[in-house]
């Protein structure tokens, strides 16, 4: 009599199985992309980028424009993408202008500079190791 009973107990552990698969493919995680050391650049709900840290503290809120990453050293443009960002991958270089506004993180140190304009934000990476052009480009995120 053991017999008939095991199906009607399989079939509502498979429900279980089931409904608890559906429930985790529906929750869509947030788009990153790992950084040296525990950083990523994550995007947010309404697609402005920002740099976080594991556990989800902001360190560089953002919105982020265009990155490049060297060894440990972050750097990249403030400010909203450009249009034909979302639309092409990120073989696009970033082309700032005079108002535009950038940042450093050190990731091994977690020494953040932020707001410079292009002037000091060469100089500063200079002895950091950062050598010649840097070419910022904006992250590809697929819908």
């Amino acid at each position: 009599m053991s017999t008939p009973t095991r199906p009607r107990l399989l079939i509502p552990a498979l429900l279980v199985l089931i409904l608890t698969a559906n429930g985790c493919a529906a929750k869509p995680s947030p788009a990153v992309v790992a950084l040296p050391n525990g950083y990523y650049l994550q995007a947010s709900k309404g697609d402005e980028l920002s740099i976080v840290k594991r556990g989800g503290r902001a360190v560089v809120p953002g919105p982020i424009a265009a990155y490049a990453v060297s060894r440990n050293i972050v750097m990249g443009a403030l400010g909203t993408p450009p249009p034909l960002a979302r639309t092409y991958t990120n073989d696009l270089p970033f082309k700032g202008d005079a108002n535009t506004r950038y940042f450093i993180l050190d990731t091994l140190t977690g020494k953040i500079s932020t707001g410079l304009d292009e002037t000091a934000w060469k100089m500063q990476l200079t002895p950091l190791g950062v050598q010649g052009s840097v070419e910022l480009h904006t992250p590809f995120f697929p819908e």
